[in-house]
């Protein structure tokens, strides 16, 4: 048996957990959270819920139309003729009538079903395309805490380094082995990154900022960046381009919204044009009047009436052509957009592919490059204790090693978030995919 909670009872719950898990969010946690407390996914919500309804209000008019209708009320003349036949001015009617019609040949109303029902399932496209943009918004924001919380990471270790470095330049400088110069670099460096340092934690404030927002909760922190890179493709050897560029053209959701865009317009150009053809209808009536009057002379009528009503329009000022027309340019319009709306998808897919296969060969080249700075660094040390280099040769080495650990870092970053990209641009990002970019994470 599966027990459905409320959304607000689940929320609860949720934000119990959160606040008791270290204080650390995860990307999973604040996707769960961005699902209940995003305003934009919560606006596609409202919407979606909306659009459901749009089928049942275009079938509404093809179905039978019933009405009672009813009056009560005294009349009389404002002009009387004589005193003597002054009450037979006045009257009392009542009347109630029950009316009946059902639409036979009607091609307004049953454009305006297709179009409802085009509205539909736009409206379920625009809902698929807001959760998968969702995941975009989530993993950049959580991507943008990350990245300025590695540099300051590394800016920290960088300081503790120079620190140390200075202290020794003034060790010996006092001791009368070391140069003025030597110190004077030294100090120069510390204090550079220190003002980076400043920097860095203002933008780390503003990025936690922006993350408590989207996840509607308080952050403080997140989880760290592992220092292991993936020793294994993210793409499956068979996922090629040719594979994506599929994919994108079966389940893209913004294609769909394009799609069902189109299909709205065509909708429309045919309900415009319905205004040239006559309408059929069956009609029935039911009535009953009540008059009577000062005198308590009184009249009872019940009627009914059975019929076919047929429209036929003659001329309406132009109007239907010139809606006509106005469809017709709308329909090319989406259809235009939808072009190029494939284009750009086709172009992000690309882009994105390449972002993840040619960033997981950067990331093996920047790991040979932090090797390399490292042993460059060793080797500068070295040289200084036995006074063949300066401390400036220590510090190009330093800044090189930390450049080199940054540009590894955001590679990282840059190839998951264009993994996250492709998965979502072509409407196969799931919540399962977010958890494997958080093992990789």
């Amino acid at each position: 048996m599966t027990v459905r909670l409320p959304v607000a009872v689940f929320a609860l719950l949720f934000s119990c957990h959160l606040m008791a898990a270290d204080d650390q969010l995860s990307l999973v946690a604040l996707y769960d959270a961005s699902r209940l407390n995003d305003a934009a996914y919560q606006v596609a919500n409202h919407d979606y819920e909306a659009s459901r309804q749009e089928e049942a209000i275009g079938r509404s008019g093809l179905l039978p139309q019933v009405a009672i209708n009813s009056r009560y009320g005294h009349g009389g003349k404002f002009n009387k003729e004589s005193a003597a036949n002054s009450g037979e001015d006045q009257f009392a009617s009542d009347s109630i009538a029950l009316t009946v019609s059902q639409p036979l040949f009607d091609k307004g109303r049953w454009a305006a079903y297709e179009q409802a029902k085009a509205r539909a399932r736009l409206g379920e496209f625009q809902h698929d395309n807001a959760g998968q943009a969702l995941y975009d918004r989530v993993v950049q924001a959580y991507f943008d805490v990350a990245q300025v919380e590695n540099e300051l990471k590394l800016t920290s270790q960088q300081k503790a380094s120079i620190a140390a470095l200075a202290k020794q330049s003034k060790r010996l400088f006092e001791a009368g082995e070391g140069t003025i110069t030597d110190l004077e670099e030294a100090q120069a460096r510390l204090d550079a990154i220190s003002a980076q340092e400043i920097e860095a934690q203002a933008r780390r404030r503003a990025a936690l900022r922006k993350l408590s927002g989207r996840a509607g909760l308080p952050v403080n922190d997140i989880q760290p960046m592992q220092e292991p890179s993936p020793a294994n493709a993210l793409l499956a050897p068979e996922e090629d381009l040719d594979y994506w560029m599929l994919k994108a053209d079966q389940a893209a959701a913004e294609l769909g919204v394009s799609r069902a865009t189109i299909k709205v317009a065509e909708a429309n150009l045919k309900l415009q044009k319905s205004g040239h053809y006559p309408t059929v209808a069956l009609s029935g009536r039911m009535a009953r009047v009540d008059q009577s009057d000062i005198n308590e002379l009184s009249q009872r009528q019940s009627t009914y009436y059975v019929g076919v009503v047929v429209d036929i329009p003659l001329y309406q000022g132009g109007g239907v052509s010139a809606s006509s027309e106005k469809a017709r340019s709308a329909l090319e319009s989406a259809r235009s957009s939808y072009d190029a709306q494939l284009q750009q998808l086709t172009e992000d897919v690309e882009a994105n592919y390449l972002g993840v296969v040619a960033g997981f060969e950067k990331i093996r080249a920047l790991i040979t490059a932090v090797r390399s700075s490292q042993v460059a660094l060793t080797s500068a040390e070295k040289g200084y204790q036995a006074g063949v280099r300066s401390t400036l040769d220590i510090l190009d080495a330093q800044q090189r090693l930390f450049s080199a650990r940054r540009d590894l870092l955001d590679t990282r970053l840059a190839v998951l978030q264009s993994y996250v990209n492709l998965h979502t641009r072509t409407g196969q990002m799931t919540r399962s995919k977010l958890e494997k970019v958080q093992g990789l994470f």
